[in-house]
């Protein structure tokens, strides 16, 4: 990885990258995001190790969108998003090859990016109560995913591609307007061993 430029920013020593992203969210907020010490789903701030911006705690501020930029949180392994009116997601979404928790609770999502399947190293997707309509047909390369909440959506259909996530655990998908060739491939994974809340 090349090594970025540092600055330091509300006493925090971070990329020159992350603080542009930063400013451009605290420009839509019309408030400053303080540093803090944890990021859960009730956190507002952002989070620091090793000079690099690791966590993110957006929730309930009414973000309707997120900068282009946004993809150049490298270093994110924590995102909350709680309570926000998203439709969208940038396509640099998919730069957050680091991401392990994400939580896109009831925001207003209708389908994700294309890039969203390059999020490797993500193992915990919270989607619900969103207004999803279709999930990527390659979703199945979020290898790492051991949980993923899909309940409240408008989903008709699953990708077939489910069924090669190895790591899953536990998948929440209630309140959806599954087709018949969905519920055959929830009954797959249930016979794979993985917990299902249909």
């Amino acid at each position: 990885m090349e090594k970025q430029s540092k600055i330091t920013y509300q006493g925090q020593v971070i990329t020159i990258k992350e603080q542009k992203v930063l400013k451009e969210l605290e420009k839509m907020l019309g408030k400053p995001i303080p540093p803090v010490s944890l990021i859960n789903e009730f956190s507002y701030g952002f989070m620091v190790k090793k000079g690099c911006i690791t966590g993110l705690g957006l929730r309930n501020k009414n973000l309707k969108t997120l900068p282009a930029s946004f993809g150049d949180l490298i270093s994110l392994k924590e995102l909350v998003l709680f309570d926000n009116r998203l439709k969208m997601l940038p396509e640099s979404f998919g730069n957050l090859r680091s991401l392990k928790y994400l939580s896109l609770v009831r925001n207003n999502l209708i389908k994700l990016p294309d890039s969203f399947t390059h999020l490797i190293s993500l193992e915990m997707l919270y989607l619900n109560e969103n207004k999803i309509e279709i999930l990527p047909e390659s979703f199945g390369k979020l290898e790492m995913l051991r949980r993923l909440n899909l309940r409240n959506n408008q989903l008709k259909t699953i990708p077939n591609s489910l069924l090669k996530l190895s790591n899953l655990e536990m998948l929440w998908i209630e309140n959806n307007p599954l087709d018949d060739a969905a519920k055959q491939i929830l009954e797959q994974l249930i016979k794979n061993g993985i917990y299902v809340n249909k």
